[in-house]
């Protein structure tokens, strides 16, 4: 989009003004921690256990971080899509 358009209040400049920063820094860390944790369980904890077990524990940890990731996202876009909602659609003529 041309830097001229940006200015005219678009939904350009809607985007800009409501960066998503709060749910990228969480989606970050939770891959971050819980890629730490993983490793921390293969190396330190994952010994008295067997295979199924610790895939279990493996699948368990990535459904909760997926959900921890999935709120925060739908937190944030049901924060904006009311105001997203009710902006009016381009017009298909291009």
């Amino acid at each position: 989009m041309p830097p001229e358009e940006r200015d005219k209040g678009t939904t350009w400049t809607d985007w800009e003004s409501y960066r998503p920063l709060g749910p990228i820094v969480v989606t970050f860390l939770a891959v971050i921690g819980w890629l730490v944790f993983i490793l921390l369980y293969a190396l330190f904890w994952s010994g008295p256990y067997s295979l199924f077990q610790n895939a279990i524990v493996t699948l368990v940890t990535l459904v909760i971080m997926g959900l921890v990731i999935g709120l925060t996202w739908t937190i944030w876009g049901m924060g904006h899509a009311r105001r997203w909602m009710s902006r009016e659609r381009p017009s298909a003529s291009g």
